[in-house]
């Protein structure tokens, strides 16, 4: 099996090492494979998706220092976005929750552009509707 190393902060190793323990894998390795197949799992859904279709997206961000363009990116798409919330999580990171309804290769251009964003740390997106 090819190893790979992955740089980290120490608050994401402290997760990392939160999840090994608790979730009762067998090794560091396990934790990442297994956070490796649920992104592709998510990645699949919305990846085969058709037609017009619902989702759920939050996204992540460093607010500290700014550089991040996520209301660029919400104003670029102001048209499939029917609702956002935006809260503060305690270490002065932003939370946006955004519901999206849209062609299917227009929400995955979203999210594309979500990514692409320098202080975004995550972005994860529930299809909850549509066909598929």
């Amino acid at each position: 099996m090819p190893i790979v190393t992955v740089s980290m902060t120490d608050s994401d190793l402290e997760e990392l090492e939160f999840l090994l323990k608790e979730g009762e894998f067998s090794n560091r390795s396990d934790v990442v494979r297994h956070a490796v197949q649920a992104l592709m799992s998510e990645h699949r859904n919305i990846e085969s998706a058709n037609g017009v279709i619902t989702a759920v997206v939050t996204a992540l961000y460093y607010k500290k220092g700014q550089g991040h363009n996520i209301s660029a990116v919400q104003h670029e798409f102001k048209d499939n976005i029917s609702a956002t919330i935006h809260s503060h999580a305690r270490d002065g990171s932003c939370i946006e929750v955004m519901i999206v309804t849209a062609k299917a290769d227009i929400v995955r251009d979203f999210l594309k552009k979500l990514r692409a964003q320098k202080k975004v740390l995550k972005v994860e997106a529930c299809l909850i509707g549509g066909s598929t």
